[in-house]
C-alpha cells in the first residue's frame, strides 16, 4: 500500500524512512526529463518479502526499505533513465496513490539515497 512508508514499519513522511539519520535538504522539484542517478558500486541490495535491505559498503550502514522503496530501487537505471519514466512506472503499479504524491515521495526517496551515497549522478 502506497500510504505506508518506503521503509518497512514506518508509516510517516519519507524523511523519516531511512534507518540511519540522514539530513535531506529541501530542493527544487525534479523535472520529468531529469536523468536518474545510478546505483553506487558501493551499494548492495537484497530483496526481501517485506521490501529489501540496502548496504552501503563505503560506510557499512544498512537501510531497510518497504516494497515501494524496493520497487523504486529496481526501477533505477538501466530500467528507467529519467525521473518521468520512474514516476510513470510507479503510477501504473500504484494508481490509487496519485501522481503528485508519487512524484514528491519518489523525489524525497531519491534525495535520501543520494545523501547516503547509495546512488551516484548519472554519467554525462
Amino acid at each position: 500500500m502506497w500510504t505506508d512508508s518506503f521503509v518497512a514499519g514506518r508509516p510517516q513522511s519519507l524523511r523519516r524512512h531511512i534507518i540511519a539519520i540522514v539530513l535531506v535538504p529541501e530542493s527544487a522539484a525534479l523535472h520529468a526529463e531529469t536523468p536518474l542517478p545510478h546505483p553506487s558500486p558501493a551499494a548492495i541490495f537484497k530483496e526481501l518479502d517485506e521490501g529489501g535491505v540496502l548496504l552501503s559498503t563505503a560506510d557499512e550502514v544498512y537501510f531497510g526499505v518497504n516494497p515501494v522503496g524496493a520497487q523504486i530501487w529496481a526501477l533505477l537505471p538501466p530500467l528507467s533513465s529519467t525521473f518521468g519514466e520512474l514516476c510513470a512506472a510507479l503510477e501504473q503499479r500504484y494508481p490509487d496513490a496519485g501522481s503528485e504524491r508519487i512524484r514528491v515521495d519518489a523525489q524525497e526517496f531519491l534525495e535520501a539515497l543520494i545523501a547516503s551515497g547509495l546512488v551516484v549522478a548519472a554519467p554525462t
